[in-house]
């Protein structure tokens, strides 16, 4: 259990130093996804990485394999960038601003699906 607190704890630290700001690689965001609202650690899904060079409307479950997302919490961000959530999947509609540290959540019965990060370097 330990371990996987100091992991867990190490990852934004670990993900933030990927790559280099501006390359498809590099993580300019890493969050905590729930698949229930309010941040609840009971619906605590994993820590995931937004990457790239921003600017885009980007998909949130990048792989398929992740349960709808109803809260999002930024545990670190590269300075200057900015998130805005999406419950569409064109980024239109309705901007949920997440900033670092607080818990932004979806609104009842629609999950998140896109996000579009902006950064010095988009």
């Amino acid at each position: 259990m330990q371990l996987k607190f100091l992991f867990l704890s190490a990852l934004p630290t670990l993900a933030l130093a990927q790559g280099s700001p501006g390359s498809p690689d590099f993580y300019n965001t890493v969050a905590d996804i729930f698949s229930g609202r309010n941040c609840d650690a009971a619906t605590f899904v994993w820590a995931d990485p937004i990457f790239g060079t921003g600017g885009t409307c980007q998909l949130l479950d990048r792989n398929n394999n992740t349960p709808d997302i109803y809260s999002y919490r930024i545990t670190s961000q590269y300075p200057g960038c900015s998130v805005n959530l999406y419950v569409t999947d064109d980024c239109s509609g309705t901007a949920f601003p997440a900033s670092v540290g607080e818990c932004v959540s979806a609104p009842q019965g629609t999950p998140f699906v896109r996000a579009f990060v902006q950064c010095p370097f988009s």
